[in-house]
């Protein structure tokens, strides 16, 4: 079973826009919608995700730190995410 992902949102009639995809025209499909309540842009999020690490971290504020020692912070927490 192949798996997309499609991020839209639903008008006010009630209507989902979904891209053409016509290597799934006359098949049948299973659509499950989940609500995100997060409509914050990527940069956001990321900037979000990356305080979060710090404060288990208990470190000083994500403005001082460089992207090398960010990018360790990033892999130690996906390593031990992932254990």
């Amino acid at each position: 079973m192949q798996t997309y992902q499609i991020d839209t949102s639903i008008s006010e009639g009630g209507v989902i826009n979904l891209p053409e995809m016509p290597y799934l025209h006359n098949k049948k499909v299973k659509l499950i919608i989940i609500s995100s309540e997060d409509n914050s842009t990527k940069f956001e999020q990321r900037k979000r995700a990356m305080e979060r690490l710090l404060k288990r971290q208990n470190s000083m504020p994500i403005s001082h730190w460089t992207d090398q020692e960010l990018d360790n912070i990033r892999y130690e927490s996906l390593k031990e995410k992932h254990q």
